[in-house]
């Protein structure tokens, strides 16, 4: 046993580690502020434009997070009862390092389309997005977590 009782379900796989939870977080960024925006009805529409200036931007990044709030909810439902479900979970890791490989090219892209204006926002995600994939592609335990073994 590599890691403590406390790292592993009922079933005996490795729970999904904090910081996956943490760069979940921030991919599905869109759809928190997209709830956000709903939930204040009136200044919505500001809150939207705030954050995503471009509706093309707020609808593509709001897309690419669907998978994303698929495996937080998929991360439930892993048990040796459900073959399919597992099928699904062993390609997380692939998934989450396009889907962050596909965010962080959208933001390099904003930066080059605003001729390398600097915003802050923008730069703290790319940072934090880096770290996530340096992350994802170098951590045994996502590795474990992802292998089911």
């Amino acid at each position: 046993m590599l890691y403590s009782f406390d790292a592993y379900d009922q079933h005996g796989w490795l729970k999904p580690p904090m910081w996956l939870w943490f760069g979940w977080a921030i991919l599905i960024r869109s759809v928190v502020v997209f709830v956000m925006a709903g939930a204040s009805r009136e200044q919505g529409t500001d809150l939207l434009a705030l954050f995503y200036p471009s509706h093309t931007h707020f609808y593509t990044s709001l897309f690419l997070s669907l998978p994303i709030v698929f495996y937080m909810w998929l991360s439930s439902f892993k048990k040796p009862t459900r073959p399919f479900m597992l099928t699904l979970w062993k390609q997380g890791r692939w998934l989450t390092i396009m889907m962050v490989l596909i965010d962080l090219t959208m933001l390099i892209q904003s930066v080059i389309i605003n001729r390398g204006e600097f915003q802050p926002g923008s730069a703290i995600i790319i940072l934090l997005l880096s770290w996530f994939l340096i992350f994802l592609l170098r951590s045994k335990r996502i590795k474990i977590c992802f292998s089911l073994t």
